[in-house]
């Protein structure tokens, strides 16, 4: 039990080590005749290697050792239960024991999500002992994974302020334009300037009604920025605005009167046709008698 322990805490070296380097704390130790003949740390991010957990590093610079694919009569000490690719590296190296302290409930392969290890069906069988220096493993891991988080949190916190920093706010007081409507300087000129332009079809395509809203926007969202002469003078321009809207609903009127009175010659027009074909008619029946 005691050589356990310290073996264990090899582990937990291991894992210090591979935190130190930014990836996740798990370190793994292979102990064969009381020596150990492998090491290990996560170096998935180091090696751009998704198999370079600790237990496969530990268990190739065991092999390296014996010069043997197989390594029987090790130990393999871990800090974390191994998950299910080094479960299957474990079997496949034919190792006597494991020894592993902290449970993964994400991806444990040894009982915890997955039972690859010493499944009824598989011919090597390995002694496994769970739980050794838990607490002290999984602190370290809980760590590791608040301080990313913080650090993730503060990087997005920062990119925030850095793009609001560098980003122009549309309609605000210091913007003298929008970037799709209004030309550069237009809230800062006369009232009748901006009516006019508000008005025409190259600033808002939809109508003045559309304008108007241009306008009402810029002074809501520009509210106390804006000096006293301004702000009245955006007010004459609404009122000037509002005329513009107003004598171009006039004129649908006009056309539609126009439109009637055209139906109605229309229909005048008719009965004079009528009264001018009958005499023709009369004619040649007289002409007929005749």
């Amino acid at each position: 039990m005691n050589d356990d322990l310290d073996y264990l805490r090899a582990a937990i070296t291991e894992a210090q080590a591979a935190q130190a380097a930014g990836e996740v704390p798990v370190g793994a130790v292979v102990v064969r005749a009381g020596r150990v003949i492998g090491r290990g740390q996560n170096r998935v991010l180091r090696d751009s290697d998704p198999t370079a957990h600790a237990e496969v590093v530990a268990l190739r610079e065991a092999g390296q050792h014996l010069g043997n694919y197989r390594i029987e009569d090790c130990t393999l000490y871990v800090t974390l239960e191994p998950c299910a690719m080094c479960a299957g590296a474990i079997l496949h190296a034919r190792v006597a024991r494991l020894v592993y302290a902290a449970l993964d409930p994400k991806a444990g392969a040894c009982g915890s999500v997955l039972a690859v290890m010493n499944h009824p069906q598989l011919n090597h069988h390995v002694e496994v002992y769970p739980g050794l220096l838990s607490e002290e493993c999984g602190a370290l891991l809980t760590g590791f994974f608040r301080q990313r988080r913080q650090a993730q949190a503060a990087a997005r916190i920062q990119q925030r302020r850095e793009t609001s920093m560098t980003t122009k706010k549309k309609w605000s007081a210091g913007v003298t334009s929008d970037s799709t409507h209004p030309e550069e300087g237009l809230f800062n000129k006369s009232a009748s300037e901006i009516a006019k332009a508000l008005a025409s079809k190259k600033v808002s395509p939809k109508g003045p009604a559309s304008g108007m809203r241009m306008l009402n926007f810029y002074i809501n969202r520009a509210g106390k920025n804006l000096s006293k002469e301004r702000h009245s003078e955006l007010e004459k321009a609404k009122d000037e605005l509002s005329d513009i809207i107003a004598s171009q609903k006039k004129k649908p009127a006009k056309t539609a009167s126009k439109s009637v009175k055209k139906k109605a010659t229309k229909k005048k027009a008719a009965p004079k046709k009528s009264t001018k074909s009958a005499p023709k008619k009369s004619s040649s029946k007289t002409s007929s008698k005749k």
